[in-house]
């Protein structure tokens, strides 16, 4: 995917680690170092699981393991992110290829960096790989991060639109962290709200996080978006979110990021099970 000449770094933010990061990122991206780990959407009300988030990570044989909050946002800013969300998302589709053939509708959900929805090839790449993976448009999910800014509300409107029409769900992601929330639901065809796991982490022990969970949920579902709570740890949270509206989380009371393998076991076990318990014919 082509994008704009990346975003310079500030010189504030030059130490000797990032300058290893700058020279080890681009073979890293080149020669797909960066892998794509899995973590699981479930309903709240019965723990089924519903979708997938392909969640970007490097492990790199020289430098460890590389958080994506670091390594992301260099991406960005070298001008890389694309050919980087090119990687995973033909990984995370090729995995849902996989999945589909026991869960049938599960979704995977991929992130998009706002800076690439200023390509206005954006989403015929994305159908070309719903295509090669042999796809429907309704698996996938286009996450668009929102504490980042979207440089060109226009042509990001015209981007999601086109998705949307194509059949592609767009979510934004992180809502509440971002510089215009409100701003962004207002012009931007989304049909998913993801809840930022700050809020979700504390609402059950702290009341103002409550409200912000509380009133956000009310507003997802005045503008019809389906709601996802990011970052449910605890028995308690969920039951919290229960009350309050929320139909589907994600977090570590459902799984850890994780690679295909160990959740195509878990997917085959659920699927094994349903058959299971079926009711025979008499």
């Amino acid at each position: 995917m082509s994008i704009p000449n990346g975003v310079p770094l500030q010189r504030s933010t030059a130490s000797p680690t990032l300058q290893r990061l700058r020279s080890a990122l681009p073979d890293a991206v080149a020669n797909g170092e960066i892998t794509a780990a899995f973590q699981p959407k479930v309903l709240l009300a019965t723990g089924a699981l519903i979708g997938v988030e392909a969640l970007a990570r490097w492990s790199s044989p020289l430098l460890g393991h590389i958080p994506p909050e670091q390594f992301i946002p260099l991406a960005e800013a070298m001008g890389l992110i694309g050919t980087l969300t090119r990687s995973i998302l033909h990984d995370a589709l090729a995995a849902c290829a996989r999945l589909r053939r026991l869960q049938p509708r599960l979704t995977m959900a991929v992130n998009i960096s706002p800076l690439l929805l200023a390509d206005r090839d954006l989403p015929h790449q994305i159908a070309r790989a719903l295509h090669h993976a042999n796809l429907t448009p309704d698996a996938l999910v286009a996450e668009i991060t929102e504490s980042r800014i979207i440089a060109n509300p226009m042509q990001a409107g015209i981007a999601l639109g086109v998705l949307r029409e194509l059949g592609v769900a767009c979510a934004i992601d992180d809502f509440g962290t971002g510089h215009s929330s409100l701003l962004s639901l207002l012009r931007l065809p989304f049909s998913e709200l993801k809840i930022d796991r700050a809020f979700v982490a504390s609402c059950a022990d702290d009341r103002e996080a409550e409200k912000i969970v509380r009133a956000t949920i009310g507003l997802a579902r005045e503008m019809r978006l389906n709601v996802v709570a990011e970052g449910i740890e605890t028995h308690r949270t969920e039951t919290m979110l229960q009350d309050l509206g929320c139909t589907t989380g994600q977090g570590f009371r459902y799984g850890r990021p994780t690679t295909e393998q160990h959740l195509l076991a878990d997917c085959t076990a659920l699927h094994h099970q349903s058959h299971t318990h079926a009711p025979q014919n008499a």
